[in-house]
């Protein structure tokens, strides 16, 4: 089949390609690259993808070129080591306990988006600004600074699909560069205090420096050494790059389905026990992350179509979750599904790399969710949002609203 993953149209709308793929071409190859790309489509294929470390490699980078990135994009044991590492700040307990935090800056967005209405751009005043505030008051990154940071984490995804690594350097080493000085910044307050940064523990958390995720990979080991700043670094900028747009998008995809059908937002206005279903069925018909790549270990045959060892393929989330072998009526937005099946969805992966944002992604939208509909009743779409600019992503750029 002629499918071009960077192709203008299928960044438009992926889903019609995604459903002649999963019928007719379930491993598909593209060769107008660097070096040929594959796509699998189906849910068993990818389902096995994500779970099947020891065949489908991450070590290569989870982008289409090869890239060693290491840390939360690498294979066990290296990957369960730094997993660690920040499993405890995105655990549900720690999560859950900043529900009135989230609550109360979601309640000042739109407190700021309504006193400039009756129109704005719900990207800009809710969808964008949220995300990143959270997650920059979670590592200890500056909120005012987080304009800057969102620039360099975009430019870093728009890249992609690059295939070489150069395309995104510029605004990977500035905030590299940034994430250091962030780092120092620890380092002189523990000398300052008369506390060698080499081997302070953990006891200075919340006295000396402050208690986020910065510090804990300061004083953080791995397999009973201290990490360096190289890794540190790459860590940080992984977190940051994947913790902001992904939940931007979910917002966006959400807002964007039901205000396409009155319908479905009068529905939830009225009933909000449907919010928890509301945010599900957006992760599976909009995944914001179409999908990833994962590296073959060893020469495979999958549906006709042979893969060499080392073979860059796409584990395409997006399509899998409209399967129709697993998802019924899997193109249409629905409030009536039953949870046991929306919890097969693969938005936020499967397996080890299984998103460790999740459960504070789905608590940012649900209660956006639930806000945004008891303050605004009458809002509508005004005008055609625009889709954002990085090929493995899935949200809106803009999302022009009224009420």
């Amino acid at each position: 089949m002629d499918y071009n993953p960077f192709a203008t149209e299928t960044l438009a709308d992926p889903f019609p390609a995604y459903a002649a793929l999963r019928k007719e071409c379930p491993m598909h190859r593209f060769d107008n690259f660097a070096h040929p790309l594959y796509t699998a489509t189906r849910y068993d294929d990818v389902a096995e993808m994500l779970t099947d470390v020891d065949t489908w490699s991450s070590h290569y980078g989870q982008m289409p070129r090869y890239s060693v990135q290491g840390c939360l994009f690498s294979d066990p044991p290296e990957h369960t080591w730094y997993r660690k590492l920040v499993q405890a700040s995105f655990a549900p307990r720690h999560v859950s306990a900043m529900e009135n935090e989230i609550s109360t800056l979601i309640s000042a967005l739109l407190d700021e988006m309504e006193a400039h209405g009756p129109t704005a751009d719900f990207h800009d005043a809710l969808a964008c600004p949220l995300p990143v505030l959270v997650i920059a008051n979670i590592l200890g990154v500056p909120t005012q600074d987080i304009e800057q940071f969102k620039a360099w984490s975009d430019e870093q995804l728009a890249a992609a699909n690059a295939s070489d690594m150069d395309a995104s350097k510029a605004p990977r080493e500035a905030m590299n560069a940034y994430l250091l000085d962030q780092l120092n910044q620890r380092r002189t307050q523990l000398s300052e205090a008369g506390i060698d940064p080499a081997t302070a523990t953990e006891s200075v958390l919340g006295e000396t420096i402050s208690d986020d995720v910065i510090s804990g990979i300061l004083l953080a080991e791995v397999d009973g050494r201290r990490l360096d700043d190289k890794e540190r670094l790459v860590m940080l900028n992984q977190l940051l790059v994947g913790g902001n747009e992904t939940t931007t998008s979910l917002i966006t995809n959400l807002f964007w389905r039901i205000l396409s059908d009155r319908d479905l937002y009068e529905q939830l206005r009225a009933d909000p026990s449907l919010d928890a279903i509301a945010v599900e069925e957006s992760l599976r018909l909009d995944a914001p992350v179409l999908g990833l790549y994962r590296t073959t270990t060893q020469p495979l045959e999958r549906h006709g179509v042979q893969l060499d060892e080392r073979a860059k393929v796409m584990a395409t989330f997006a399509a899998a979750n409209r399967d129709p072998e697993v998802f019924e009526d899997p193109d249409t937005f629905r409030l009536d599904r039953d949870p046991a099946e929306l919890r097969k969805h693969l938005a936020f992966g499967l397996g080890r790399h299984f998103c460790p944002g999740a459960h504070l992604s789905r608590l940012e939208a649900r209660v956006a969710l639930r806000q945004t509909l008891d303050r605004f009743p009458t809002l509508q779409l005004d005008g055609d949002p625009t889709r954002i600019a990085a090929f493995l992503l899935w949200g809106r750029w803009s999302l022009p609203v009224t009420w």
